[in-house]
């Protein structure tokens, strides 16, 4: 008989929802909260495809719902939460955001990497901006770990839906297993609507953890054309 003092605790299991494919993605700009215009036709179709996934009941049911305030996000959650009939209010958390790039919003990919020194990014200072206005490394993965752990202590026992970004599930994960923020060799690349599973378990021996119980499944666009994942 397992000893209640060992014995995990749910304290919340977030399914991290990355958007779907979004207007930005497909100019080729930076989508901070100036230029996102939300999701392309084709990104729409990928969240109604999550939508008919949730709907089916194969997945977990979703008692609380979170998204980013960009438009895209905001526009992934609202499709997969009506396409699967959850009648759930969508809280929109700030600091969900993803990563912020200051005064490159608007610019291109293209005129971002000729204004400014990207060179060795990884290896620069994490807790430095190299972007005026932007987050730093280490600044962003604070603020999406002190985010999430906010949102599971206000709904513990919980599954919550969020609806974000590849930064944001990116940051999710380097908070799930410990990577510091120098760490740089390890690189994650969540495709559009894809699902990520992460919980956090506490237990009086062994205290407050996370547990990742899967990554990056997009098995609901698998075989179809909305299918990005060479294209990421």
């Amino acid at each position: 008989m397992a000893d209640a003092t060992t014995t995990d605790v749910l304290l919340a299991r977030f399914l991290l929802i990355r958007h779907g494919e979004s207007n930005v993605m497909v100019d080729g700009m930076v989508g901070g909260p100036k230029t996102c215009s939300g999701l392309s036709d084709r990104g729409r179709a990928q969240a109604e495809r999550l939508g008919a996934r949730f709907a089916s009941g194969s997945e977990n049911s979703i008692e609380i719902a979170y998204t980013s305030p960009l438009p895209r996000a905001v526009e992934t959650t609202e499709i997969v939460l009506s396409s699967g009939s959850l009648n759930l209010d969508i809280n929109v958390h700030v600091d969900l955001e993803e990563f912020r790039l200051g005064e490159a919003d608007g610019l291109t990919w293209e005129e971002v990497r000729t204004k400014y020194d990207l060179s060795n990014f990884e290896q620069r200072d994490p807790f430095t901006p190299i972007i005026p206005g932007a987050d730093s490394r280490a600044g962003f993965r604070h603020r999406v770990a002190k985010a999430l752990s906010q949102i599971a202590d206000q709904h513990r026992g919980c599954t919550i839906l969020v609806g974000c970004h590849g930064g944001v599930i990116s940051a999710a994960m380097a908070t799930a297993f410990g990577l510091g923020p120098n760490q740089w060799h390890t690189e994650l690349a969540p495709t559009v609507t894809s699902i990520t599973e992460l919980e956090i378990l506490t237990s009086a021996v062994r205290g407050r953890r996370w547990l990742c119980r899967r990554y990056n499944d997009s098995a609901h666009l698998h075989g179809t054309d909305l299918d990005l994942r060479d294209h990421l």
